[in-house]
């Protein structure tokens, strides 16, 4: 019985009984940037109306919520989601100290913690991505490896 290519976009079945896989810091991510989303309201950052701190991290938990996402659904594909994830991560800690946080806010801290959170998230599921690649011959540009022959395959 012929078996045909088919691509698969999860890390499933009994190999990776007991490993983790990237899905896990994605969804981990996911769930900060759920927090972080709901923050400005819970903790009240601003005393009056919405700030642009209040802003920032609700547009912020947007686009970092919905990368983390496209990440635990497929967590094969686009290790790059969660690297522009870290990135965000990394803007919220610069806002922190950027953007008009009163003295004694607890929007800074959050911010700071948050964006720590998505910084480390996001590197450690691309990392993660990266190495089960290349335990498994997996190129990002090339796609597989030839099996048997031991090659590289040819760019072109």
């Amino acid at each position: 019985m012929p078996t045909t290519a088919r691509a698969n976009h999860f890390w499933t079945g009994p190999e990776t009984e007991g490993r983790l896989t990237p899905s896990l810091p994605s969804s981990i991510m996911f769930l900060c940037t759920v927090w972080l989303g709901f923050a400005p309201f819970a903790l009240h950052y601003g005393s009056s109306g919405a700030s642009v701190v209040d802003t920032n991290d609700v547009v912020v938990a947007l686009i970092a919520g919905t990368l983390a996402l496209i990440r635990v659904i497929a967590p094969r594909d686009l290790p790059g989601l969660s690297l522009a994830g870290a990135a965000l991560g990394a803007w919220l800690i610069v806002a922190a100290f950027v953007l008009d946080h009163p003295a004694q806010d607890p929007g800074r801290v959050n911010d700071l913690v948050m964006g720590v959170a998505l910084v480390a998230l996001g590197l450690t599921s691309a990392t993660m991505t990266y190495r089960q690649r290349a335990a498994e011959g997996v190129s990002s540009l090339t796609g597989p490896r030839p099996r048997g022959t031991g090659a590289a395959p040819v760019r072109r």
